[in-house]
């Protein structure tokens, strides 16, 4: 009997201790966003680092689209550029 009380308690620390690791939802974020891909054939996303280090260039893009736009609106050209 008290050694199924300490397995059981084993148990339990075990995956408390697994749920707590970044390590292993990081291994279950990739699991799924391959099972995700073979399902639904979806390209695979960017990954956060990528998009960290575009973010100033982004904002660089946005701002020089936002200039053409505003020229053009003054010109009187039509805003279809899509």
């Amino acid at each position: 009997m008290v050694y199924f009380l300490f397995v059981r308690q084993l148990e339990i620390w075990m995956t408390a201790r697994l749920l707590r690791s970044p390590i292993f939802h990081q291994m279950v974020g990739k699991v799924h966003q391959r099972v995700q891909q073979v399902r639904h054939g979806i390209p695979p996303e960017p990954s956060r680092t990528s998009l960290e280090s575009n973010q100033s260039l982004g904002l660089k893009k946005f701002v020089n689209y936002f200039k053409e736009e505003i020229k053009d609106q003054m010109k009187g050209k039509p805003p279809n550029k899509l």
